[in-house]
């Protein structure tokens, strides 16, 4: 936890109804609530950016940050973690924004170098940099239930904010959850990745980046890209952040090439710089399984922009949804979906939210089944344009039961006119099974004279019937027994 910052001073809690109340109210006071939040600042890292809670409230028709009453402040740490400690959380959420100062350092995290820093001069990849003055990022947190959160603050989530504020209530829960929705499809990336912390692009040259999938490693890249285009059009982060802000707040996204516009950030340039981080950090890393990653999101990026700046892009839709099944132990199933959208299209199969390793086609089959096979399974299907999750199929998988019958009986030694049968003239027995749904009996043949009884296993589920009957040795059969009935879940 970094040292709190001596200026400005911790705010003090904004008075409710009923604080000047004299000291022999009786009425008992009410327990006061702290909420933890914790995360990262992540633009390359973020070390000692001043990071501030404000309160959301109504402001007119819209709802928004009140920026004269910080509820809490606190500086990042040399990582970019922070912690805030929030007094008695109001119901509309709050702002979480960090912002620079001079003791503010960033990490360049693009491959190129990231624009000016404060002094006006270039920077490269991995120079620890000050940062211009405007620079800022945000994120928006809803009054989360629990008493800690965790909130990650990017140059995505910032854009995220921006889009929220154009709806029409402002920051609200719903305007969020919505406006990450529309960010990820207008980046072609995942929802989920919005507001994770994005992976440090530095130091991922010596990392061997295990767990790590396309999709994270992608959103990443691409927020790094900002910070390329900075250098590449010789100015501030803050600048190409503000302007990129702008767009998706007057427009709700970047234009698709600089043709017929004046912005700074268009999705053509935008996934042109995402592809030349991607192939410049292949170009540093010696593990394989992180530079086939990279060539691949270079290539995405790079067709990606083509298509941005020729407006050919369709984005990616599921047409036929995976369903759900049941099956036993040993048994197999096979999930199926179909999507449509300009290729190339992607497919991620996920358990319970969790990736599958190598389950990367339109189908998923799972084969020799055990109990740790059910859950619920949904796929990630994306392009270059958008990404969309399926609807979850739940897969039940159980034990098979045991469907068995012991029938006995007694070994006849008379036969039917009244005359002795002798155990020598006795050849053996047939038992007659009639099986659910089924017109006919299945004979099962007792070759044993001196069998008594018989145990009949797998059987199906639903009504089943049994008889007896005895067979001597000229093959003549006795009338057959009372009917036995056994009924199988």
């Amino acid at each position: 936890m970094p040292t709190e910052p001596t200026t400005p001073s911790e705010p003090s809690t904004p008075s409710q109804p009923g604080d000047d109340a004299s000291p022999d109210d009786d009425t008992p006071a009410e327990p006061e609530r702290s909420l933890t939040v914790s995360g990262y600042v992540m633009k390359g890292t973020l070390k000692n950016a001043l990071v501030a809670a404000f309160p959301v409230v109504a402001k007119g028709a819209a709802n928004d940050a009140d920026f004269q009453n910080p509820a809490a402040l606190t500086l990042t740490n040399a990582d970019g973690s922070y912690e805030l400690v929030i007094k008695n959380p109001v119901a509309g959420g709050y702002l979480i924004e960090a912002t620079s100062n001079e003791s503010t350092r960033m990490t360049c995290d693009a491959t190129a170098g990231c624009g000016l820093n404060a002094s006006g001069q270039g920077t490269s990849f991995g120079d620890v940099m000050s940062l211009s003055e405007g620079f800022v990022l945000d994120s928006y947190l809803p009054l989360p239930t629990a008493d800690k959160a965790v909130l990650n603050i990017s140059a995505l989530t910032h854009l995220a904010v921006a889009l929220s504020h154009k709806s029409s209530k402002g920051l609200t829960s719903a305007s969020w959850s919505q406006a990450k929705a529309d960010l990820a499809k207008s980046l072609g990336i995942q929802e989920s990745l919005i507001d994770k912390r994005p992976l440090d692009l530095v130091a991922l040259p010596n990392s061997d980046a295990a767990g790590v999938g396309i999709e994270y490693m992608r959103a990443s890249v691409v927020n790094a890209a900002f910070a390329g285009l900075a250098q590449r059009q010789g100015m501030s982060i803050a600048k190409v952040m503000g302007d990129a802000v702008r767009s998706y707040t007057e427009t709700g996204g970047l234009p698709p090439s600089d043709f017929n516009t004046q912005s700074l950030v268009t999705m053509n340039v935008l996934f042109n710089e995402a592809s030349a981080i991607s192939t410049d950090l292949e170009a540093m890393t010696r593990n394989k399984s992180v530079q086939s990653l990279l060539s691949q999101i270079s290539q995405q990026s790079s067709e990606f922009a083509k298509r941005a700046a020729l407006g050919d892009s369709t984005p990616v839709k599921i047409s036929i949804q995976p369903t759900s099944a049941s099956a036993y132990v040993s048994e197999s199933v096979t999930l199926n979906v179909s999507a449509t959208g300009t290729d190339p299209i992607r497919y991620q199969w996920r358990k319970n939210g969790v990736n599958l390793p190598n389950a990367t086609h339109s189908s998923l089959a799972l084969k020799g089944l055990t109990l740790n096979n059910s859950g619920n399974y949904d796929v990630v299907v994306s392009n270059d344009v958008s990404s969309v999750t399926s609807n979850r199929a739940s897969i039940k998988v159980s034990t098979k039961p045991v469907r068995k019958v012991k029938i006995a009986w007694s070994i006849p030694t008379t036969r039917e006119n009244g005359d002795g049968l002798a155990r020598t003239e006795l050849k053996g027995f047939r038992i007659y099974h009639r099986a659910p749904d089924e017109n006919y009996e299945k004979v099962i043949q007792v070759s044993s004279p001196s069998q008594t009884s018989i145990e009949l296993s797998n059987l199906p589920a639903g009504y089943n019937t049994f008889a007896v009957t005895a067979v001597d040795v000229n093959g003549l059969e006795s009338e057959s027994s009372k009917t036995l009935s056994k009924t199988f879940k």
